[in-house]
């Protein structure tokens, strides 16, 4: 049986830092940790060498950090715990989405094992979500949109073709950037070109012309107008 870590408040953000930018961007580095948190970069690093220390995290010098086996499941927890909350306050209180991330996030680290444990039990008995590796899932069969013939990822899209955003897959800051450059639920894209690699595409939306990497664009879900 593996032994539990115990981390500070400040040290759990870290791990889950670099957890949500692998998930997002596929690496995590100092600088992408300190303009996630909004902190220096030199407190980043004094937060790293105590993971480090801790078997949590790798990294070559000048290279992205990487969870190890221990990090990854601790940061696992990390996020699950969060989810969890963000999901009781907002599908079961009504509290708007940023707020309840704010709460979330507030509060994640104090809760009791006790608390935190019937949370879930009364999330799992109402269908908000489902028992599975990690914890749990979010149940989205009510509010799941099935792909389609019709439906397909912006990445995949033609050039020339008018579509609709139905859905932005990804999570957390990807998915607040996409939102923030328009490309809400409904809204109207023109694929207006794609570089010869594919990468980036060039598309339109409100009225305004913009450049989306593959990667992005591959967390779109669009029909055909």
């Amino acid at each position: 049986m593996e032994a539990e870590i115990n981390l500070s408040e400040s040290l759990e953000d870290y791990l889950e830092a670099i957890f949500n930018l692998i998930k997002e961007n596929g690496s995590a580095r100092v600088t992408d940790i300190a303009r996630y948190l909004e902190i220096a970069a030199s407190s980043v690093n004094q937060g790293l060498k105590k993971l480090n220390q801790e078997g949590l995290i790798s990294q070559e010098k000048y290279g992205p950090i990487k969870l190890t086996k221990s990090g990854f499941k601790a940061a696992e927890k990390i996020y699950c715990r969060h989810k969890i909350l963000y999901i009781f306050f907002n599908k079961t209180l009504g509290v708007s989405k940023k707020n309840a991330d704010q709460d979330a996030c507030s509060i994640e680290h104090a809760l009791s094992e006790e608390s935190f444990s019937k949370m879930v039990e009364y999330l799992i008995k109402n269908n908000y979500i489902e028992k599975k590796n990690c914890a749990f899932e979010m149940n989205t069969e009510k509010e799941e949109v099935k792909m389609t013939a019709e439906q397909l990822m912006l990445d995949k899209i033609k050039v020339g073709s008018k579509v609709e955003v139905v859905k932005i897959e990804s999570k957390g800051r990807l998915k607040r950037k996409l939102m923030d450059m328009g490309l809400n639920r409904g809204a109207k894209v023109e694929v207006k070109g794609k570089a010869p690699m594919g990468d980036p595409i060039e598309i339109k939306v409100r009225g305004y012309s913009l450049s989306l990497r593959r990667n992005e664009a591959a967390e779109i879900l669009v029909k055909e107008v």
